[in-house]
């Protein structure tokens, strides 16, 4: 959605002058998705929350409210900012591309989802080591040094270095060209750290794949057999 937002929107002037309802539906489409990013990350975090601390939750239960919180309630948050962004003129202009104070709507909920993940994240450490301490012949270095390493494994799926990206400097201040990188880096790699994380350094992902591929060895193999066989009854 950025990539179309700036493609369509934002490097066409015409676009921006003329400020039709389209680039305007564009524009709400994009803070929509955004805000599920959001929440859906939050979801992320709670369910691994639930999992290890809350035990006797059915999925199926978790699943629906995990639905709701990552596809409807951003709706009705995009819906009343939109609304109420609406209702303001002087906020509607150039595609809505500037700042608006409605955008704390959006943001204020976006906030409080990361620093929950925070929270999610601390708590599931503090079980991790419990249990790691307990377990363990050698429990303080060794539960720590795990608890450490899960704890950065899950930074980048709660989101939690988005919470990083509100402190904005202020608009040419000394630091802003540093900011924008570092937000920039931080928002295009997340995904990125996520699939390296856990699925092409994952153990059981190398574990599954190894797997397939013997299963097709083998079965190349019993074609290759099978075809041999079939040209010495020929013959």
């Amino acid at each position: 959605m950025w990539i179309i937002w700036y493609k369509t929107v934002v490097g066409n002037t015409a676009v921006v002058q003329e400020n039709q309802l389209m680039c305007q539906i564009l524009h709400v489409i994009l803070q929509y998705f955004m805000v599920a990013n959001y929440l859906w990350m939050f979801c992320e975090g709670l369910h691994l929350h639930l999992a290890l601390v809350v035990v006797f939750v059915k999925d199926d239960s978790a699943m629906k409210w995990f639905y709701c919180i990552g596809w409807l309630f951003p709706a009705i948050l995009t819906a009343i900012y939109a609304f109420v962004r609406a209702s303001y003129p002087e906020d509607t202009r150039q595609c809505w591309m500037n700042e608006s104070h409605t955008q704390w709507i959006l943001i204020l909920p976006v906030c409080l989802s990361l620093f929950a993940s925070l929270g999610f994240l601390i708590n599931v450490v503090r079980v991790l080591l419990t249990k790691l301490h307990c377990n363990s012949a050698n429990p303080a270095p060794v539960g720590l040094r795990k608890a450490v390493r899960a704890a950065l494994i899950l930074v980048p799926l709660f989101g939690i270095h988005h919470i990083l990206i509100p402190f904005r400097p202020e608009p040419k201040a000394h630091g802003e060209r540093a900011y924008e990188i570092f937000s920039a880096l931080l928002v295009s790699l997340q995904g990125f750290c996520v699939s390296v994380l856990f699925c092409f350094i994952n153990v059981d992902v190398h574990s599954a794949f190894k797997a397939m591929v013997r299963r097709i060895q083998r079965r190349s193999a019993d074609n290759g057999n099978l075809t041999a066989t079939q040209s010495r009854e020929m013959m």
